[in-house]
């Protein structure tokens, strides 16, 4: 090692070595309620919104936008290569369901005693084009009165 390097890059030299990744891969996923039921209200939809994100920055998932309906989720998120599509939404999905049904029990009574979320959910990769695209389009879908505001 050359003597004459600067104290912070030996420093740097002798740390724990950690992967630097340059690359990002972004899905967009849709998972449904439990037979496609509409038992969603606007007060469950906000309440679900914070609990994806909490979820995101809990388990480093970068989560670019989240929009819900009544009957299903939409969520534009990146990955490091090293994380896994299937990990991510299962853990979305798990914990959501289980806050959901232990905070609004009546969703148990709508739903028939089962789950909040269908088995089956759809991924499909974004190119980073085509980002801005998904976001306005996901906004559009379900953006409600948000949008109707910036546009006035």
């Amino acid at each position: 090692m050359n003597p004459a390097m600067a104290p912070e890059v030996k420093a740097a030299l002798f740390s724990r070595w950690e992967p630097v990744h340059r690359s990002q891969l972004h899905y967009v996923v849709t998972w449904h309620t439990r037979g496609r039921r509409p038992v969603l209200k606007d007060r469950h939809i906000a309440e679900l919104g914070a609990m994806i994100e909490a979820l995101c920055e809990e388990r480093g998932i970068a989560l670019l936008e989240i929009s819900a309906a009544q009957d299903h989720v939409h969520a534009l998120f990146g990955l490091r290569p090293a994380q896994n599509v299937a990990s991510a939404v299962r853990e979305l999905k798990g914990h959501s369901g289980v806050a959901l049904m232990a905070r609004y029990p009546e969703l148990r009574v709508w739903l028939g005693g089962n789950l909040v979320w269908d088995e089956h959910y759809t991924v499909g990769t974004v190119s980073p084009t085509r980002l801005n695209k998904v976001r306005a389009r996901l906004r559009a879908l379900h953006g409600g009165d948000d949008l109707l505001a910036e546009a006035s």
